[in-house]
């Protein structure tokens, strides 16, 4: 099972827009990050909801599970650790963590916190490609593989890039490490479809990570393009 584990969408690129590319592409679905309170509608290419809404409560969430797609809630770690957090890990659902690598002290109290809560940092934490690696994400990266119910997204590559057209090289080390950190099976492939249109495309957007991943073996890659994604949402 291929699956695109972050797209969004626009008035200008609606989830619909979506199919044909992920059919082109051998994807058999993708991740819809929606802002709540209410689920869109959308066809079987959406393989599951997350909710960006840091402060749904307990009777929000039961709206929410009564969707058969609703997979979990993301929040942005800017406005501190959610409450929510101690009512997804008795519910055994996920939490996506839009943040930047400033917040990896909060990730990393939250995550011990809560054990059995399932945490996906977004966007590889958002790191800034053009300055190169740096010890503070490095060892965030690191500090937060050590936990083992905390997940990584590969995804948004693209959209960090200050200057296009986009290059691989200044990616690539940032994807090895996390590679390194934290193995195929806590990470997972994401587009960020529709960001960053019309310069940068869906496939272009599957191309950048293929070359920063570089040679792996096909289970690697199998894991990455949705055997991951496929654990991690129980999908």
């Amino acid at each position: 099972m291929r699956i695109d584990s972050h797209v969004c969408f626009s008035p200008d690129h609606p989830p619909e827009h979506l199919q044909a590319i992920l059919a082109r592409n051998r994807f058999d679905g993708a991740i819809l990050v929606v802002d709540g309170p209410e689920l869109p509608e959308a066809g079987p290419h959406i393989a599951g909801f997350v909710v960006r809404q840091g402060s749904a409560g307990a009777q929000a969430l039961d709206r929410y599970q009564r969707h058969a797609r609703f997979r979990g809630i993301g929040i942005s770690l800017e406005r501190g650790i959610p409450e929510v957090a101690e009512e997804l890990a008795r519910r055994a659902l996920p939490l996506d963590v839009e943040m930047r690598p400033g917040d990896f002290p909060a990730l990393l109290r939250l995550a011990e916190r809560l054990p059995g809560l399932r945490l996906a940092i977004d966007h590889l934490a958002r790191p800034a490609f053009h300055l190169g690696l740096t010890d503070e994400w490095a060892r965030g990266m690191e500090q937060a593989a050590g936990l083992p119910n905390v997940f990584c997204k590969i995804s948004g590559l693209v959209t960090e890039v200050e200057r296009l057209p986009w290059r691989a090289a200044p990616i690539r080390p940032f994807v090895e490490h996390a590679l390194a950190a934290f193995g195929p099976e806590r990470l997972m492939f994401g587009s960020e479809w529709p960001a960053r249109l019309p310069e940068v495309t869906w496939k272009e957007s599957l191309a950048v990570f293929t070359q920063c991943i570089g040679a792996q073996s096909i289970e690697v890659r199998e894991r990455l393009l949705g055997g991951t994604a496929r654990v991690f949402y129980g999908l």
